[in-house]
């Protein structure tokens, strides 16, 4: 990711979506012009507080800022569209009313029991909330593979124990956030990739949590 390149996406959305000055949109995010300045130039990250509050406020598409891939807004991006005025139009999969058996199998029924709408049950945060895939297997002791989809919310505060999004260095990656001994770090469910402390000189910052993982068999 080029921290250079983030920078002009973050002032482009600032001048032709939200059309704010920069002391405007420093008092509208809490922080001071010179810190506002910082983020355009690509030299310190977003927090993922502010990108939240982007998102949820003005549909401003977090992928797009962090990547350039898609659009500006979310509106098309964002589960495609989705809100929660207007899931009752979204696609509706009925649910059987007999559970499948792991173990020994059982009479099969077809009653449906209900239908789910997949945004209600797997979007708690629908306007601050993308998907993103996963290259590489750091985090396959976890359950996430390679090629796998990630369903992440950056509206959250993350937890110790969480499994997160975070940007290093311009980078993005998926670990484990971790606290110990108030120190924290970045660890690998993967004994052959490192885990990453996390000190206070280094361009660091958690972009979202992940709520979800979607796999194809």
């Amino acid at each position: 990711m080029n921290k250079v390149e983030l920078g002009a996406r973050h002032r482009a959305m600032r001048e032709d979506v939200l059309r704010m000055s920069v002391a405007d949109y420093a008092a509208y995010v809490g922080v001071r012009s010179v810190t506002v300045y910082s983020w355009e130039a690509g030299r310190t990250s977003v927090p993922h507080t502010v990108l939240a509050k982007l998102a949820r406020e003005h549909s401003i598409s977090v992928p797009w800022l962090l990547t350039g891939s898609g659009a500006p807004t979310e509106a098309a991006v964002v589960v495609r569209g989705a809100r929660p005025s207007d899931r009752s139009a979204g696609i509706r999969i009925p649910l059987l009313a007999l559970g499948v058996s792991a173990g020994s199998p059982v009479t099969a029924d077809d009653a449906i029991d209900s239908e789910v709408d997949l945004a209600t049950m797997l979007l708690e945060h629908p306007e601050s909330t993308y998907f993103i895939r996963v290259v590489g297997d750091s985090m396959s002791d976890a359950g996430i593979a390679d090629g796998d989809m990630l369903i992440v919310d950056c509206s959250l505060q993350p937890k110790a124990g969480q499994i997160v999004i975070a940007k290093v260095f311009g980078e993005l990656t998926v670990k484990r956030y971790l606290v110990v001994d108030e120190a924290p770090y970045l660890r690998a469910e993967n004994r052959r990739h490192k885990d990453i402390p996390i000190t206070a000189d280094m361009d660091f910052v958690i972009v979202g949590v992940v709520r979800s993982c979607i796999k194809q068999l």
